[in-house]
Order: structure tokens, then C-alpha cells, then sequence
């Protein structure tokens, strides 16, 4: 079968649903939260001839979650499912490609930028009472992750630091284990100016030359 405007991808396995403790292997029971150990990536075995994209037969495709999560509606038999593809409108849930080498090939104008973690502190009584953590307000900051054609439009350069609108990070997990936010270019909305370190800067390149005062 040759699709026209989908990916076809070969999934083994729609949900990480074993996880190790020590030297066992124990079983998750993912019906209460199969969105945080959906897989988002699977082997392509069709491209569409439609579209001239960088993915290769071979490649992983990284997808969005409603794949594995409605395989009704979108697997069409021996564990192949269909993934559509459109270069700039958010209908289109195929996201990038992954060469065997490791390498990432952003698919139409979609961006990722890398997750960052939100910083917890403990606090308590007065007494000494643990009563939880408290989360740093979230700056909605990310660094570019990798570049393609939607960090172009806005002359972004891999590890940039930039900020996105509300509720645009959804967040992806990739096959070497990085988390990614996958969003358009509309939804970066800044690129954040960041302060030198004048003598950080010196020691990490000890062969640049300094101004003399």
C-alpha cells in the first residue's frame, strides 16, 4: 500500500508498561494513566507520496498520543498504523522522523524545544512539619532543542532561549529518553536575551583574545 498524505508506522508496543525496580522487572497497570507512558514513536514502513518530507522508510516517526490511544480508529491491520501529515496546520500528528544514526528531522514547520524540569522546594511548620513542596512560578522558558524549518521562519538556532504561550507544551518523550515540548512557531512568542558571564566566558575559551582596558 502507498499512502497518499499519511505516515504509515509499524507499532510494537503502544505503552511503556513495565518498569524496573532493582533487578526485577515489574508490570504497570496503565488504566489510570496511559498518557505518561504512551510511546510516541514508531518504525515507518510507508511515506506519503504527496509530500516530499526528509523521513525515510526506516526512520521512527514521532507522533502524537492519539494514535496508541484510539488504535480503533487508527490502525488498519497487522499492527500498522495510519499518521497523518500536513506541513503546517495543527491537524497533522507527525511530528518529526529519527534517522537509525539518531539523528532528529523536524517534519513541516513543528518546533520542539527541550522540557525543562520545574523547580520544587520543600516547606513546613514552624514546628519542623513537612507539608509538601512548593513549585517556582513557571516562566513558560525553553531551549530549542533542534532546528528545522519552523525555528527558520524565526531565526532560531539550536539552544536558544525563548518563551511559548499558555498551554502550547505537550509534552514528548523521545526513543533516547529526552523530553521534548512540541509546538508550532506561532506559539514562541519570545527570544529571551541572556547575560554573559564575562569571566565564564574567558575560562571556558582560554585562547580568546581580551580587550586591553
Amino acid at each position: 500500500m502507498r499512502p497518499l498524505y499519511d505516515f504509515h508506522i509499524k507499532v510494537e508496543k503502544n505503552f511503556e508498561d513495565e518498569f524496573k525496580v532493582g533487578s526485577l522487572t515489574l508490570a504497570k497497570d496503565m488504566r489510570f494513566d496511559d498518557f505518561e507512558g504512551r510511546i510516541s514513536y514508531a518504525e515507518i514502513v510507508a511515506v506519503p507520496e504527496k509530500f516530499g518530507t526528509a523521513a525515510e522508510i526506516g526512520d521512527l516517526l514521532v507522533f502524537h498520543h492519539h494514535i496508541n490511544q484510539e488504535p480503533d480508529k487508527y490502525f488498519i491491520g497487522g499492527g500498522v498504523a495510519r499518521v497523518s501529515y500536513d506541513p503546517t496546520n495543527y491537524q497533522g500528528q507527525s511530528y518529526a522522523a529519527i534517522s537509525p544514526s539518531g539523528e532528529v528531522k523536524m517534519l513541516g514547520n513543528w518546533v520542539f524545544l527541550e522540557a525543562v524540569s520545574q523547580k520544587q522546594e520543600e516547606y513546613g511548620s514552624k514546628s519542623g512539619l513537612f507539608l509538601g513542596h512548593k513549585s517556582e512560578e513557571d516562566k513558560q522558558e525553553a531551549r530549542v532543542y533542534c532546528e528545522g524549518l519552523g525555528t527558520e521562519e524565526l531565526d532560531l538556532k539550536k539552544g536558544d532561549l525563548v518563551g511559548y504561550s499558555k498551554n502550547s507544551d505537550y509534552l514528548i518523550k523521545l526513543p533516547n529518553g529526552d523530553k521534548v515540548y512540541r509546538m508550532k512557531p506561532d506559539d514562541i512568542i519570545y527570544k529571551a536575551e541572556e547575560k554573559v558571564d564575562h569571566f565564564d566566558y574567558f575560562d571556558k575559551h582560554p585562547n580568546a583574545v581580551k580587550k586591553a582596558k
